[in-house]
């Protein structure tokens, strides 16, 4: 009977997985198949495929160093070691008692009264009673109805699950610090952009108020070359605070004060590495988050067959043996020694109704863990279409604005070259700088964008293909 096992069967939820992805273009299939060979392998580790040195080092910092992966690592062995207590059940439980007594005390006889002509007395006494106790006890419960392995299965599932929420917090970790790493180099990229601009615009105000003094220019010129010139000034210094904010950001994900790191300036180069778009749909079901959700849905209906044994007789089998000796002298001798064995039924006749109700509280929690993983199957899905829209609209929009900015590169240097030929004014010069100043920040914005959209998606698939 050790082999039986009440309850349901588990059956993993129904989940509906699509047989392409809604938002992967034509354009989009095309540029995969363009793809290095090298970027659709396999890696390790998925941040190499942005070939970052010091990305990667970033990376290897927060993975030793970062706080909330060490504790997902202890919630771990907590789970490791809840199991084991769970896996104990399954052996007698043993225990050696020794034990000695020496009491005193006064007490009185009763006595049947057809004995009583052979006593002396019966009035109460001193008595003292010595004891001298060696047990071994066993005790074991036999599995019947699959209780103790229900309860094992559910504990070695919370187990598997705390495994996949400390990759799923490994996934964060690395996927937040690339995606500030790459919010800072943008950043650098536009300051980079606005120390030149600013270094035009003062020699712009220099030269109008060089022509102002000459008498060949309005002062509204030198105004408004005054005026640009604070405009970049707030720009560059709100750039500045930004890249301040993300650089401590950076130390507290690779375990560092804030205070005592600091990252070298350098500029953003170049657009993301081509992701692979074109990976099955199934395998966002091996996503961390994903695979936890349905080991936390098998521990809860592993909790649900145990709360259905309880409705089951139990059995549990004692022995006792050892010595036992009023005597000093004698114990320890064979002379001595006593046993007991026995065994014990235990079935549930009424207990208020609180068996039926814990019944039924551990199916709605099962209910609720399978609930709780359909919905992250279904932000799965989510997360990978917003990101592969994000990809091929950024892409889109990169490729207008660096056409715009180009353009407006051309017309900038026009109206300077009229400006200096003195046919128009230097207003109009300061309006087209200010468009092309514009274009080119939403241009850098973009190609940062583009960085973290590519992050976005490698961390919907689940950091891996």
């Amino acid at each position: 009977m050790g082999g039986c096992s009440v309850g349901p069967s588990y059956t993993p939820p129904c989940i509906e997985v699509p047989a392409e992805w809604k938002n992967l273009s034509d354009d989009a299939c095309a540029e995969l198949l363009e793809c290095n060979n090298a970027e659709l392998t396999y890696l390790d580790f998925w941040w190499q495929v942005f070939e970052d040195d010091e990305l990667n080092n970033l990376e290897s910092l927060a993975i030793t160093n970062n706080r909330d992966l060490l504790v997902a690592l202890e919630r771990i062995q907590e789970a490791r070691a809840l199991m084991g207590i769970a896996a104990s059940n399954f052996y007698p439980q043993i225990t050696l008692n020794p034990l000695y007594t020496n009491m005193g005390e006064l007490i009185k006889n009763y006595v049947n009264p057809a004995n009583a002509a052979n006593l002396t007395t019966t009035s109460a006494f001193r008595a003292h009673e010595l004891l001298y106790l060696l047990p071994v006890n066993l005790s074991y419960e036999v599995d019947l109805w699959g209780q103790i392995r229900d309860q094992y299965d559910a504990a070695k599932y919370s187990w598997l699950a705390q495994q996949k929420d400390y990759e799923a917090v490994m996934l964060t970790l690395t996927s937040s610090l690339a995606t500030a790493y790459y919010q800072l180099r943008a950043a650098d990229t536009q300051i980079d952009l606005l120390s030149k601009v600013l270094k035009t615009r003062q020699k712009a105000f220099k030269i109008n108020s060089d022509r102002y003094e000459e008498q060949i220019a309005f002062y509204a010129d030198v105004a408004f070359a005054a005026e640009e010139i604070d405009s970049v000034l707030t720009q560059y210094h709100e750039v500045l605070r930004q890249r301040s904010v993300l650089e401590n950001q950076i130390a507290v994900l690779i375990g560092m004060p804030a205070s005592q790191f600091c990252l070298d300036y350098q500029p953003l180069e170049g657009l993301p590495p081509c992701i692979p778009e074109g990976i099955p749909s199934e395998m966002l079901l091996r996503r961390p988050d994903i695979a936890e959700a349905e080991y936390n849905t098998r521990a809860a209906h592993a909790l649900v067959k145990e709360a259905y044994t309880q409705f089951y007789p139990s059995l549990i089998l004692t022995a006792t043996g050892g010595f036992e000796s009023p005597v000093f002298k004698n114990f320890l001798k064979w002379i001595s020694r006593y046993w007991v064995e026995g065994g014990q039924i235990n079935q549930l006749i009424f207990d208020g109704f609180k068996t039926p109700y814990t019944l039924q509280q551990q199916i709605m929690r099962f209910q609720e863990a399978s609930g709780q993983y359909q919905q992250q199957v279904l932000k799965a899905f989510q997360e990978v279409e917003d990101a592969l829209t994000n990809i091929e609209a950024y892409a889109k929009e990169y490729e207008s604005t660096q056409a715009t900015t180009q353009w407006a590169q051309k017309a900038y240097q026009l109206y300077v070259d009229r400006y200096d030929m003195g046919v128009i004014y230097y207003i109009d010069v300061v309006n087209t700088e200010r468009d092309l100043l514009n274009f080119q920040i939403t241009l850098n914005a973009l190609q940062g964008y583009r960085y973290i959209a590519t992050i976005q998606l490698i961390k919907a698939l689940g950091g891996g293909w």
